[in-house]
C-alpha cells in the first residue's frame, strides 16, 4: 500500500509540474545532466540490526528535462557500494619460484533506479530539488582469485559468484546542487536518499567466525531481511543545454 501511495505521489507531482509550466516559451533551453557520486550507503531498521555496517562506493546519474523551461527531469540512477571483504594469501612454487595468490570475498550491492526530479528554477547559484526513485537493489557476494606480482601489479585468474539476489526497492530524495562554473555548467551535487526495500538473501560476516580458514566465504553466513537504507551522496554534475 506504501509503494502505491508513493508511486501516486510522485506521478501527480510530476503531472501538475509538466501542466504548470506549459505555458513556457520555446526560448528556454533543454537541459541534459550527467553526474557522478561518492556514497555511503547506511542500513536501516531491522537491516541494520543483522548488517551493522555502511557500504562504500560510487555510481552515477544521466537525466533529461522534460521539456524546454519545465522544472522536472527524468532519467536513471545506479550505485555499487561494497560491505566487507576477507582475504587468504598463500604460496606456492612453480619451476623452484615461489608465487604469491589471494582469494577475496566481497559483499556488495547494486541499486538501480529510474529517477523522477523536480527542480524548481532559481536565480541563486543553490538549486534545491526533490527525488522519487524506483527500481530494485541487487545485494551480491563473489569470490576473486589473483596472482599479485611485485610493485602492486596483480592479475584476475577467475572470479566467480558466491550468492545473488534482486528485490524491489523504491524511495524519496533530497539534494541540493551548487554550480561552480558556468562554463562548462558544472554542479557539486548533494543528495540523501530514503530507500525501501523488499526481502533479499545476502552473506554478512559471522558473530564467532572461525579462527583459521582456508576459503574467505567460510566467514559469512546467509541471511534473509528487508533492503531499507539511507543513501547519502556527493559528487559532480555536467549540466548541457541543447
Amino acid at each position: 500500500m506504501l509503494r502505491t501511495i508513493l508511486f501516486c505521489t510522485l506521478l501527480n507531482a510530476g503531472v501538475v509540474a509538466l501542466h504548470a509550466q506549459e505555458s513556457e516559451p520555446d526560448r528556454y533551453p533543454f537541459y541534459m545532466q550527467i553526474g557522478g557520486h561518492l556514497s555511503v550507503l547506511n542500513p536501516v531498521e531491522g537491516f541494520r540490526q543483522v548488517l551493522d555496517q555502511n557500504g562504500i562506493g560510487g555510481g552515477g546519474q544521466l537525466l533529461f528535462q522534460m521539456g524546454p523551461g519545465r522544472p522536472v527531469f527524468a532519467g536513471l540512477d545506479f550505485s555499487v557500494v561494497r560491505f566487507d571483504e576477507e582475504t587468504v594469501g598463500f604460496t606456492t612454487t612453480q619451476n623452484g619460484f615461489p608465487e604469491n595468490y589471494e582469494l577475496r570475498t566481497r559483499t556488495n550491492m547494486l541499486l538501480g533506479h529510474v529517477l523522477l526530479r523536480f527542480k524548481p528554477f532559481t536565480n541563486f547559484f543553490l538549486q534545491p530539488y526533490a527525488d522519487g526513485l524506483i527500481g530494485l537493489k541487487r545485494p551480491y557476494t563473489r569470490t576473486q582469485y589473483v596472482q599479485l606480482f611485485d610493485e602492486g601489479e596483480e592479475d584476475l585468474i577467475e572470479a566467480y559468484p558466491e550468492l545473488n539476489d534482486n528485490t524491489f526497492s523504491a524511495g524519496l530524495g533530497a539534494g541540493v546542487q551548487a554550480r561552480l562554473t558556468s562554463w562548462p555548467d558544472l554542479l557539486l551535487d548533494a543528495r540523501c536518499t530514503y530507500l525501501m526495500g523488499g526481502s533479499a538473501r545476502y552473506l554478512v560476516r559471522m558473530d564467532d567466525p572461525p579462527a583459521v580458514f582456508d576459503d574467505p566465504i567460510e566467514v559469512f553466513e546467509e541471511r534473509i531481511t528487508a533492503t531499507t537504507t539511507l543513501q547519502f551522496q556527493i559528487g559532480l554534475t555536467l549540466q548541457f543545454g541543447l
